[in-house]
Parts: structure tokens; sequence; C-alpha cells
């Protein structure tokens, strides 16, 4: 099989240096696309990427899921065939800056969580009951494990013990 085609359409949608973040990815974001649409084996992987502020996720949250609150992540899955995803991720850079330090690394560690989370939906997992949140957690930490986060096993045994959603409301 031929390694799969991943289209990540990025915007930030605010100003990253006045929340200590660079302006620009340092590829992370595809290499965890990437290693995703292999595990799921893809042919083809599109996703509108967007790195808000938490103001703009509260607003996004509520008009999109009726949720009157910041959160970290939120994604929708809009066309999907066998080998192929589209859908939409939106992660809260705020959210991540705040979150950090609880979960004991950088905030680039944490918003790659988030944008890994969120693509994990995408492509059909979810995490509403145990099981699926224990599948849902092992593939995060492979694929933070598979783009270099090497941190990643022992934080993320710690996801659910940290505020994400909701925080400080």
């Amino acid at each position: 099989m031929q390694p799969p085609n991943i289209e990540l359409d990025l915007a930030y949608h605010f100003d990253l240096p006045a929340f200590g973040l660079r302006n620009t990815p340092d590829g992370r974001f595809e290499q965890a696309a990437q290693w995703i649409a292999e595990q799921f084996e893809l042919r083809r992987l599109y996703c509108s990427l967007a790195i808000v502020d938490d103001p703009t996720m509260r607003e996004l949250n509520a008009e999109r899921l009726g949720h009157d609150w910041s959160t970290d992540v939120i994604s929708f899955e809009i066309d999907a065939t066998d080998d192929e995803v589209e859908g939409e991720v939106i992660a809260s850079a705020e959210t991540a800056l705040r979150t950090c330090t609880a979960a004991g690394w950088s905030a680039g560690d944490e918003l790659l969580l988030y944008v890994v989370h969120g693509l994990l939906h995408v492509v059909g997992l979810d995490d509403i009951d145990e099981q699926a949140r224990q599948q849902m957690r092992a593939m995060e930490q492979a694929c933070l494990l598979a783009v270099g986060v090497e941190q990643a096993s022992q934080h993320l045994a710690r996801w659910d013990a940290i505020a994400h959603s909701e925080a400080d409301e």
C-alpha cells in the first residue's frame, strides 16, 4: 500500500507569540496525522486544523455542541469512506498553556496531544466508555511516542486526572 495522502489545512486564529508559542509548526502535526492514517489504513486523510484561544473555543463549543464552556479540543468527522476521511479539529493553545504544567511537559506537547486526540476522533475512535477510553489513550500514547514525545508514556496516564474541559469555569 502506498503511503497515505495527508492534507492538513492549518490555521492559527490568534497571535501565537503572545501565548509563548512559535508561529510555525515543527512538523509534528503532520507526522501525527501520517501515523494515524497509516494505523487506520487510510488512503487519504484531509483535516482542517484550527488553533484558537479560549474565548474562541468557548464560542465554537457553544455554537457547534451547545456547551457553554471552553474546552481543550473539539473535532468532527465531515465525510468518510473505507479508506478516506475528512474532518475538522479545533484545539485551544490557551488551554494547553494553562494545563501543561500540571501535565509536566511543554505547551507544545500538550497542544500536540489535543491535535492527536482530535484526529483520532475524526478517524472513528471514541472515549465514551472505559474500554474505548483505554483504546484512545493507548493510541494517543503510541502516536506521541512515534513522533518523538519521549515523556508521553508517563503523562498520558494522567490525562483523565488533569482537568482539560470545563476547567476553571
